[in-house]
């Protein structure tokens, strides 16, 4: 959906054009008209996204999970959700480990020629003894033979541990439609073998050099912290990594200065998911729960706009637009901000162990109708995937249907992967991940250093809101909780 689109629907309604809100729907399942024109407005003439969206992704800034941003960010959306009336606000901690953050880093190639060469460290990086200045040691995909022949020599060398980087990722997942299966393994940059890693940090190396799959100056840049010891890792845009490699490869001499100055946090080794809560007012079902959830954490080489500062403003202007509008739920509306998403779903697996699994939680378990999750692509909202869930399929149709003119018309059967929503769907539960746009996202902006704010389309995320809003009003108002 572009922005005109969006902007000529919000015309169109500033005019009193609202028969668009009363398309038929299907007549086994009621949708509130009413109720979605109410969303809209609220979204649309007094919508708060944009400022949570650029408080997390501008003032916050990169929220690496369990750094001292993370902690600031797990605070201050606390503090908002307070602020909106939600109740039952709250940080539930699981155990991490030791947070990280980058002071001061800089790479520079000084000879045959100068040039600043443009890089990051990986996440949990050691620091450098300094700053070192020296020709870098190029060890493409070395044998054991290799190795044994470095021993004794690597001891504070800059290590380049790859070849030229001739692989690079240049399309984006294809975009949903009908019952089309989509996903992608998360894109990271290539890590040296554990052997090389072991062999280099007995070492004593002083810093490692990488490529990765991006181009165009675009950089993968994850990182996890390596313990005790750990070596100095940089991430470079692989066109200055293979500028210096094939240097090398010629002959001629190269001489780098790199300076990693990094900090590590032991204060606190839990990390915390954000949970908020508007309380269901129904006597029979109002202990059941409706949930949508959306990660607070990003990787660091940039701030997480789209990765995933957009989906935690959605899914916190959808429950701040229900509160305003002084709505009393059937059932509870739960949302989760997932801390250690990037490291393995680890914030929502830890809350699904401790509040879903297992024979003493049945109860529970039972009780959740639905979860909606926002992360992979960015808004507008177009659906949802509904993982083979016919039924299910069907009703969240039938909530779309207002929202057409915005775009949202797509419920595929098939499913996606790595996010979090598959926390759920591992105690076959109803998890549905949200529907979005994938352009230039693999390529470009997922887990990048250029995924910032430009990347995200103002009107889109109040568009993200409104479905958002719409599909948790309806799951906690009906009849019946979602089918398995």
């Amino acid at each position: 959906m572009s922005r005109v689109t969006i902007r000529r629907m919000r015309t169109l309604l500033s005019c009193g054009v609202v028969a668009l809100l009363t398309v038929p729907v299907l007549a086994q399942e009621p949708v509130d008209t009413a109720m979605v024109a109410k969303i809209r407005a609220e979204a649309f003439d007094r919508g708060q996204v944009l400022d949570t969206f650029n408080h997390l992704a501008n003032v916050i800034g990169p929220r690496l999970t369990n750094s001292p941003a993370h902690k600031r960010a797990v605070a201050w959306t606390q503090d908002t959700l307070k602020g909106w009336g939600l109740s039952n606000v709250h940080a539930e901690p699981f155990d991490f480990g030791r947070g990280w953050t980058l002071e001061r880093f800089s790479i520079e190639m000084l000879e045959p020629r100068y040039m600043p060469l443009t890089g990051y460290p990986k996440g949990w990086s050691a620091s450098t003894a300094g700053t070192i200045t020296a020709t870098p040691v190029w060890l493409p995909d070395p044998s054991a033979a290799d190795l044994e022949a470095q021993a004794g020599k690597l001891a504070g060398a800059i290590v380049m541990t790859s070849p030229v980087q001739e692989y690079f990722i240049r399309a984006d997942r294809p975009a949903a439609s009908g019952d089309l299966q989509t996903g992608r393994p998360r894109t990271v940059p290539a890590m040296p073998p554990a052997d090389l890693l072991a062999r280099l940090k007995s070492e004593k190396v002083g810093v490692t050099l990488e490529p990765n799959i991006g181009e165009h100056g675009t950089m993968f840049v994850t990182g996890r912290d390596a313990g005790v010891n750990a070596i100095p890792a940089v991430v470079l845009v692989s066109e200055h990594y293979n500028l210096v490699a094939r240097l090398l490869q010629q002959g001629i001499p190269v001489t780098l200065s790199v300076t990693v100055q990094a900090a590590y946090d032991e204060s606190d080794r839990n990390t915390r998911n954000v949970i908020a809560e508007i309380p269901g007012t129904d006597p029979a079902v109002g202990a059941e729960v409706v949930m949508a959830g959306a990660h607070l954490d990003s990787w660091h080489s940039a701030t997480g706009a789209t990765d995933n500062a957009d989906g935690v403003a959605t899914i916190m202007e959808a429950v701040r637009i229900l509160k305003t509008l002084g709505v009393r739920p059937r059932r509870t509306i739960r949302i989760a901000l997932w801390a250690g998403e990037e490291q393995g779903l680890l914030g929502s697996r830890a809350w699904v162990k401790q509040h879903l699994e297992g024979d003493a939680n049945a109860a529970a378990r039972d009780g959740l109708s639905v979860y909606f999750n926002f992360d992979n692509g960015f808004p507008p909202v177009t659906g949802f995937y509904m993982e083979g869930n016919e039924p299910a399929q069907r009703i969240v149709a039938a909530w779309l249907r207002p929202l057409a003119d915005l775009g949202a018309t797509l419920t595929p059967s098939g499913g996606i992967g790595a996010t979090d929503h598959l926390s759920f769907k591992a105690l076959g539960l109803p998890g549905f991940q949200a529907v979005q746009s994938y352009a230039n996202y693999d390529v470009r902006t997922h887990h990048t250093n250029a995924d910032f704010v430009e990347r995200i389309e103002p009107d889109a995320l109040e568009q993200a809101a409104v479905v958002t809003a719409t599909v948790l009003y309806h799951a906690a108002m009906r009849d019946q909780k979602l089918p398995r």
